[in-house]
């Protein structure tokens, strides 16, 4: 774990960090490129309104859970650690999901 504060981050709170950066990543690319669309709605908005406004929507998306995910680690490490590792997974899924019937 790396030390940040009073608080830890942990190797599943970077994963889900990655996870949810690349995803912003290559939705970004793939829009811009032609080769997909954004399905959320909320996030087709923040889109049209440009690549910041994107990121920065997609952004405080996640990084608030993380903040907390970081602040209650201490108090709750096993709940905070499964949490975490299950939406990871979920989040995984889902991604391949639906970018895999884009490609079928």
């Amino acid at each position: 774990m790396i030390a940040w504060g009073r608080a830890w981050l942990a190797w599943d709170s970077l994963l889900l960090f990655l996870i949810c950066t690349a995803d912003m990543c290559s939705t970004l690319y793939w829009v811009h490129t032609g080769a997909a669309s954004e399905e959320n709605p909320w996030m087709a908005l923040c889109l049209h309104h440009g690549a910041a406004a994107f990121c920065l929507s997609k952004m405080l998306s996640f990084l608030p859970l993380l903040a907390f995910a970081a602040y209650y680690r201490a108090s709750r490490p096993r709940l905070i650690a499964v949490s975490l590792r299950g939406t990871c997974v979920l989040y995984t899924l889902i991604y391949l999901g639906a970018v895999g019937s884009q490609w079928v």
